[in-house]
């Protein structure tokens, strides 16, 4: 079997894990009301370690679990909005991050943050007018519990990513940019 099939299988398994146990767990672990979001913050991880076409895949994916799960909101929505995500990071990762240890956590908090007003407000613009029925004040204090428990699990969240994506297309990619080697075949570069 090959690498990149693997790495495919390991991540889909890892997903399907994320949101058992989101959806099992999660209610265990809300802080002021609010659950962690362990399929935007794999998006995220997927970005950061392959790039924005990995992203946006794990994103689409993701969030389509998330939708299937989520019975009150319009299917599609999560998907959209944590494609554009992982699409983001990606972009931001292989273009204008630097390689730190510190970027984890900062892009985690900042990508889940802007994940929840972004999933509002395409919400909103879907019809879906009553996530703002809590008012604004709400949706800061989803950010802000979401974004924290962002900055609490991203480090180990990522570890876990980057070891099921092991051997993916999207993993080599951002591995020979890292390491400043822009192999043709590797890149897409002619």
């Amino acid at each position: 079997m090959s690498p990149r099939l693997l790495a495919g299988l390991r991540v889909a398994l890892l997903l399907i894990l994320a949101i058992l146990v989101q959806t099992t767990f999660g209610d265990d672990l809300r802080v002021t009301g609010v659950a962690p979001d362990l399929m935007v913050l794999l998006t995220i991880c997927a970005g950061l370690t392959g790039g924005a076409e990995s992203g946006a895949w794990v994103g689409f994916w993701g969030g389509l679990l998330t939708d299937l799960a989520l019975t009150a909101t319009p299917l599609g929505l999560s998907a959209l909005t944590y494609c554009l995500i992982g699409a983001a990071v990606g972009a931001l990762r292989t273009g204008l991050l630097p390689e730190s240890w510190v970027v984890i956590p900062a892009t985690a908090v900042v990508g889940t943050a802007v994940a929840v007003v972004l999933w509002v407000g395409l919400g909103d613009v879907l019809g879906q007018s009553q996530l703002l029925d809590s008012g604004r004040s709400w949706l800061i204090r989803v950010a802000l519990v979401e974004a924290g428990w962002a900055a609490l699990l991203a480090l180990p969240v990522n570890w876990v990513y980057a070891r099921a994506a092991r051997g993916s297309r999207g993993a080599e990619r951002v591995g020979a940019i890292k390491a400043r080697v822009a192999v043709p075949g590797r890149l897409g570069v002619r």
